[in-house]
């Protein structure tokens, strides 16, 4: 890997790292269009690889970078007690089973019908938060026991429909943290850091048991380790910047940063899988 693509890599970890810290989505939404770009330039990433290979490669060495980055700020929100370990524990497990299924109903059914939907989900979460009745349970400081049973539905839902949908663990997190398990909006960002571990941990070996070595002094199996190695560091040193920034900041405008990137982020799935479906 050539200089200009450490710099440009290790900028785009800093950014990735503070959005993470601040939103508690992982990352991937910076990332991964980066490394779209960048495996395509081997003057940058230093391997000529196939077009049809590059997807795969910058979503499985995305995935790799997000284990250091949600563990990182998980870790930050636990020492000021914002993550629930209670629930996180237990989607977590529930999260592993049900993302083995999500990733096989994946290939059966249309995938750009399934992403155009998610979008209209993320255009209404965006809008209630924006505009609903602020219930007492999203806005409070506090937070009673999570039941069990909630906790196991909730994870397994954010397993099948990550796997299935092929997005981030946290685009699915954060609506079930706050709808369904009313985690306080204060703690969302860090509950759904730690959640993402499991998440991105299964994918990453999901990538490394099915991949080969194809491109040595590279890429190992799917990973893109120059560009990982780059990623991961400036994300760690920007994490603590997003982290540092949600804690000063006042819960009317946490719900307000919720509904303003997911209605960023569902208008991005809606119009792009729109085209895709119009194109064919």
């Amino acid at each position: 890997m050539t200089l200009a693509g450490w710099l440009a890599a290790l900028s785009v970890g800093l950014l990735a790292g503070a959005v993470s810290g601040l939103v508690g989505i992982g990352g991937g939404a910076v990332m991964v269009p980066f490394l779209y770009f960048f495996l395509a330039l081997p003057e940058w990433s230093g391997a000529r690889i196939p077009g049809a290979e590059q997807a795969v490669i910058a979503h499985a060495t995305s995935l790799l970078v997000i284990i250091p980055i949600s563990l990182r700020g998980a870790w930050l929100y636990s020492r000021e007690g914002l993550v629930e370990w209670n629930a996180v524990w237990r989607m977590g497990i529930a999260s592993l089973v049900t993302a083995v299924l999500g990733a096989r109903v994946a290939v059966l059914v249309p995938g750009e019908l399934l992403k155009l939907a998610f979008g209209v989900f993320l255009i209404v979460i965006a809008t209630r938060l924006m505009f609903g009745k602020k219930r007492s349970e999203e806005d409070s400081e506090g937070g009673g026991a999570i039941p069990t049973g909630r906790a196991l539905v909730g994870g397994a839902a954010v397993g099948f429909f990550s796997a299935l949908l092929g997005v981030g663990g946290g685009l699915v997190a954060i609506p079930v943290l706050i709808y369904w398990l009313h985690v306080p909006i204060r703690k969302v960002s860090g509950t759904s850091l730690a959640l993402i571990t499991f998440t991105a941990l299964m994918g990453v070996v999901s990538y490394a048991v099915s991949g080969s070595l194809r491109h040595p002094g590279d890429v190992l199996t799917y990973f893109h380790l120059p560009a990982a190695l780059s990623l991961a560091v400036g994300a760690i040193v920007a994490v603590p910047l997003g982290t540092g920034l949600q804690l000063r900041m006042p819960v009317h405008r946490l719900r307000l940063m919720f509904a303003v990137v997911f209605l960023l982020l569902g208008l991005r799935i809606f119009s792009s899988n729109l085209f895709s479906l119009l194109g064919r």
